[in-house]
């Protein structure tokens, strides 16, 4: 029981930041803007300035241009989402790369308990479209020793705008860093294991080349050792130890 409430806890409280980021996301999603489409096919988009007394309709651009138009030039005048030229740019198709720092707190007991414990990844990825991107990962991670994951994931927003709400899933194998030290009985040798990663988190870019994650996530890792006895009175044998935790992720990604 005490080891279901120590997964659980850690669980709640991503589901948690995980919803207020999509409801951060929603709210900055709701921006509008002026957009005047005109008879000859031009778009302007901007702020409309009120003018009752010359009867024309007058945009400030986003430039910081001003536009004045006689009525008679206008094919129609709408308030429209905030067209957002940055991500439209960034989120073509092609190559990128991220580096991501991470905190990884472990969910159950162990000789770390629960200390918050720092990790490193980067990242290869090809962007696909505005909603999915895979990519391949080698990182450095902390348990009793230094291990190498290597993954493969995929990251899925949910919509094109600069904010997006997004989920993650990553799997792969972890390779031993270091070596296990011996104990009293037995000489490890490290195999390392499989493991695993879901979650949610936002995705803010910042301009034509580059954006910034921001995620929580929860992580699963198993690590195989064979145990060669030191002394006749054990056997041979071999151990899995399985952790399980929470990470909270800020990334940076380049195009």
């Amino acid at each position: 029981m005490n080891i279901l409430k120590s997964s659980l806890h850690p669980l709640v409280i991503l589901l948690f930041l995980s919803i207020q980021l999509v409801f951060m996301s929603s709210a900055n999603a709701q921006r509008f803007e002026d957009v005047v489409y005109l008879s000859n096919g031009s778009i302007l988009r901007g702020s409309l300035i009120p003018d009752s007394i010359s009867g024309k309709v007058k945009i400030l651009s986003h430039s910081g241009d001003l536009w004045v138009f006689d009525r008679s030039e206008l094919d129609s005048l709408t308030r429209e989402k905030l067209f957002e030229y940055k991500a439209l740019q960034f989120n073509k198709p092609g190559l990128e790369f991220g580096v991501n720092g991470e905190l990884l707190i472990r969910s159950g007991n162990s000789a770390i308990g629960s200390a918050v414990i720092p990790g490193l990844s980067v990242l290869l990825g090809y962007r696909y479209n505005s909603y999915l991107t895979a990519s391949g990962e080698v990182g450095m991670e902390f348990y009793e020793r230094m291990e190498i994951p290597i993954s493969a994931g995929i990251r899925i927003r949910s919509n094109i705008r600069s904010l997006s709400p997004l989920l993650i899933l990553r799997a792969g194998y972890t390779i031993p860093g270091e070596k296990r030290a011996n104990d009293w009985d037995y000489s490890y040798k490290s195999y390392g294991g499989l493991h695993s990663t879901i979650g949610a988190g936002v995705e803010r870019i910042l301009n034509d080349n580059a954006s910034f994650l921001f995620t929580f996530s929860y992580h699963f890792q198993k690590l195989n050792y064979h145990l060669t006895p030191l002394h006749q009175w054990v056997q041979e044998r071999d151990r899995t130890e399985a952790y399980s935790r929470v990470r909270l992720t800020i990334g940076y990604v380049f195009r």
